[in-house]
């Protein structure tokens, strides 16, 4: 699949390596882990303790998967997600790297690539405008992620090969959480462990 189209001009603004030392930049506080664990209800919950802006995958680039569903009308969403991987998260770079000069920022996406290794997780940090970020990582059981996956009835969740999957914790240095307890208790625990770090 090719062709792309990103029409949100909003988080299209790049900005070039060498710019971004001279930057102001805020904290990002990425929240990983699988469809169903939580990352969006957590930071919905826990964003406006920080005073940040949520920056979610789903949100930020939605306009390449509509236009590629609309390209490819056989495909499902999932399916143009994985196609278009680069792009979506070329989207999320962009939406953080724009919004931190400003205010903290919780990135809310899987992550799994950039996690997987010292590597990759240290290019994206640096795609992102460098430290400090902090890697939050929900952790949830099977059973749950099945459930949530089938309340929620997201159409991108249509075709997954990955549904209620969990999967290893991140290869690099991370804070875990249990995905299974009440968020507030979660909020708490981060709170405890961040302050008012934002």
């Amino acid at each position: 699949m090719s062709g792309w189209i990103d029409p949100s001009a909003k988080f299209l603004a790049r900005v070039e390596p060498g710019e971004r030392s001279s930057m102001s930049t805020h904290p990002v506080y990425v929240i990983s882990g699988v469809a169903g664990s939580g990352k969006t209800t957590l930071a919905h919950a826990w964003a406006p303790t920080m005073g940040a802006a949520i920056v979610d995958l789903d949100v930020v680039a939605a306009n390449v998967v509509d236009a590629a569903l609309s390209d490819h009308p056989l495909a499902t969403p999932w399916q143009i997600n994985a196609a278009y991987r680069a792009q979506r998260y070329q989207c999320l770079i962009d939406a953080i790297t724009t919004e931190r000069q400003s205010v903290t920022v919780m990135a809310v996406a899987p992550f799994t690539q950039e996690i997987a290794g010292e590597a990759p997780w240290v290019q994206f940090v640096r795609d992102i405008g460098g430290e400090p970020v902090q890697l939050v990582w929900i952790q949830t059981g099977a059973r749950a992620l099945s459930e949530r996956i089938a309340s929620r009835g997201a159409a991108r969740d249509e075709g997954r090969s990955d549904a209620a999957v969990p999967t290893p914790p991140p290869a690099v240095p991370h804070h875990a959480v249990n995905g299974e307890r009440p968020v507030p208790e979660i909020v708490a625990t981060l709170r405890s462990r961040f302050g008012n770090e934002g």
